[in-house]
């Protein structure tokens, strides 16, 4: 029964707001030429939100004046609607869009509204997320009121670090995100690529610095000294080989500290177990190939039967962060392609999966079989 006369109670409101009968507020929404005068009511927007109690004081000719610039008057229809009536449209298809309701339902301190909208983003967009990752990070990674879509957008870029460093807009993003970026303890990728994409950005923010720093002047050294100087100390220098140190940031010495240069130097030369007191400890996620042993697949494949094993359904691993370890206990070429051999080397030894390749092509076919053999 009370469902019933709040459904009621909503249908009211919502032809409230459509009407606009009554109305005591204006609201001039949008930039020129796209500005629209859009009719409120004072009660139900200062019940809803603290936002309009404390914006809403002084009236002129018996109305309630609000001028936002900054908010399509689109979006900010969207939000009246769900003040009124508890309705939203999310059905919206680019990031800007995403990224002005999320902002403007933030302003507004509509937090539960905020973490709706992530939450059916993260549970219905995924692949939309997974595409736009940067875009979301870069705009919101900064609020913490945004902290599950960022939480999730830094999950994928952990995770499949090419989304951010293979993509064209990672030279354009601010200092302070790619420092954020570098903090993360699960950024799964070798540390010298992380060096590596670290100097990529360096460079592109001086276009006009050579490439080559044998050739720098004192000047240009230390404009990249300013430029890296919060950034070089989140490199984990004890997890780049001394060879890959020699070739590709010796070079770069002039960017280091001398203390940091000497830690260094007596991690290389005293002791492996030597630690880098200035430097954060390792990242957590030690990457190697995974070992196999088959004529039939490769590394590649062991990522995605991993990523269907754990159900990964919105990012795959890569194969620089499988979580699975395979074993081969048979292969028909060496132990003989019968029923029996298969089931004495298979039985009995938990979840396993089959391969087998179509003869004449390139198609390879299987199944995975979550219990045992028998």
């Amino acid at each position: 029964m009370e469902t019933k006369f709040c459904l009621e109670l909503m249908r009211g409101l919502e032809q409230l707001f459509e009407k606009k009968e009554n109305y005591d507020v204006i609201i001039q929404a949008g930039e020129e030429p796209n500005v629209r005068e859009i009719y409120a009511h004072s009660l139900i927007l200062c019940c809803q939100s603290n936002y309009f109690r404390n914006n809403l004081k002084e009236k002129k000719d018996e109305k309630f004046i609000l001028k936002k610039s900054n908010i399509p008057p689109q979006i900010f229809e969207n939000i009246l609607r769900f003040l009124y009536c508890g309705k939203i449209n999310l059905n919206v298809e680019s990031v800007s869009e995403i990224l002005t309701l999320l902002k403007i339902t933030n302003e507004f301190e509509l937090y539960s509204l905020v973490k709706y909208i992530q939450e059916f983003l993260i549970n219905n967009q995924k692949v939309f997320i997974q595409n736009n990752a940067i875009k979301f990070l870069e705009n919101i990674f900064q609020c913490e009121t945004f902290e599950l879509i960022r939480n999730y957008c830094l999950e994928i870029i952990s995770e499949i670090p090419d989304v951010l460093f293979k993509n064209n807009t990672f030279i354009t993003l601010s200092s302070q995100m790619i420092e954020f970026i570098l903090k993360q303890e699960n950024l799964v990728l070798n540390e010298i690529e992380v060096w590596d994409n670290l100097i990529k950005w360096t460079h592109a923010q001086h276009p006009n610095i050579s490439h080559d720093p044998s050739k720098w002047t004192k000047d240009e050294i230390e404009i990249m000294k300013r430029t890296t100087y919060r950034l070089i100390p989140l490199i984990r220098f004890q997890d780049i080989s001394s060879d890959d140190y020699y070739k590709k940031v010796f070079p770069y010495e002039e960017l280091l500290s001398k203390e940091l240069k000497g830690e260094i130097m007596q991690f290389y030369l005293v002791s492996k177990s030597t630690k880098i007191i200035s430097l954060l400890p390792s990242r957590p996620n030690k990457l190697k190939q995974p070992e196999y042993d088959s004529v039939i697949i490769e590394s590649k494949h062991l990522a995605i039967f991993s990523s269907w094993i754990k159900k990964k359904n919105n990012f795959y691993y890569n194969v620089k962060n499988i979580p699975c370890n395979f074993n081969l206990l048979y292969r028909a070429s060496r132990d003989g392609n019968t029923p029996a051999a298969f089931h004495q080397k298979c039985d009995n030894k938990g979840p396993t999966i089959v391969i087998a390749k179509v003869t004449n092509s390139k198609q390879i076919i299987g199944g995975y079989n979550p219990l045992y053999w028998d």
